[in-house]
């Protein structure tokens, strides 16, 4: 017996190692999920806030806003977010529905409390259907404006010309327009030339303005180009402030 327990003694016992890399390793992962999730929720945040902060200086609706940059906290903390992006659809202004805006933000710098701050810059495009443009052509145009369940369908005719034609019950014609910005920003429309359409019903048509009373965070139209699809606009801001 004795014997016995001497040689128990004498076989090694196998012992449970511990892993105190791997333990820290798990640990960090963990750590830095944790980190990961709040950063990206703390974005999802200051982009609602942005966004409404934006709607609240006028703008027709709440945009879709996205800060770019990773990780973002540490743009939280400089209070400086080096590249903004700006987006939004079906946005109504004066009599024109644009069918959608997008524009790059850069230098935004936020305040204290984050409800508001500047942006150094704007960059971006607007674009707008023919449809829409029909639309806003016979609300501002006296003559043609009384022909507005007439059929009026619009095309491209150049780079910067759009043609309409006119199905009307007594006759039919085509008309060309030219589109260019005003100087306050707005969206001229001359006649160039016309075929088939008395003079009674081109009267007013010679010139339509179509204003653009209030574009986002001091947004200015630079210029306008006709395409296959509708109107395509350029637009930039410098220097605008938003929120409270």
């Amino acid at each position: 017996m004795t014997g016995y327990m001497q040689y128990e003694d004498s076989v090694p016992r196998t012992r449970k190692r511990r892993h105190p890399l791997r333990t820290t390793i798990i640990v960090l992962v963990i750590l830095i999920g944790l980190l990961v999730a709040l950063d990206f929720g703390a974005r999802a945040f200051a982009e609602s806030k942005v966004a409404s902060e934006i709607q609240s200086q006028g703008f027709p609706k709440k945009p879709n806003v996205s800060i770019e940059g990773f990780p973002f906290l540490t743009q939280v903390a400089s209070r400086d977010f080096k590249d903004v992006q700006l987006s939004s659809s079906n946005v109504t202004e004066g009599p024109l529905l644009i069918q959608s805006i997008n524009a790059k933000m850069t230098g935004v710098h936020v305040n204290s409390s984050f409800n508001g701050g500047t942006v150094d810059n704007l960059n971006g495009t607007l674009s707008v259907t023919f449809a829409a443009l029909a639309n806003a052509m016979t609300s501002q145009a006296g003559a043609l404006g009384s022909l507005g369940g007439a059929g009026l369908s619009l095309s491209q005719a150049g780079n910067d010309e759009v043609k309409a034609t006119l199905n009307l019950v007594i006759t039919s014609g085509t008309a060309v327009w030219r589109v260019s910005r005003t100087a306050n920003g707005d969206i001229s429309i001359q006649l160039v030339h016309s075929s088939g359409l008395t003079s009674s019903l081109l009267n007013g048509l010679g010139n339509i303005t179509i204003p653009l009373p209030h574009l986002p965070l001091g947004l200015t139209i630079q210029n306008i180009s006709v395409t296959s699809s509708g109107l395509v606009g350029t637009v930039t801001g410098h220097d605008v402030s938003f929120g409270s």
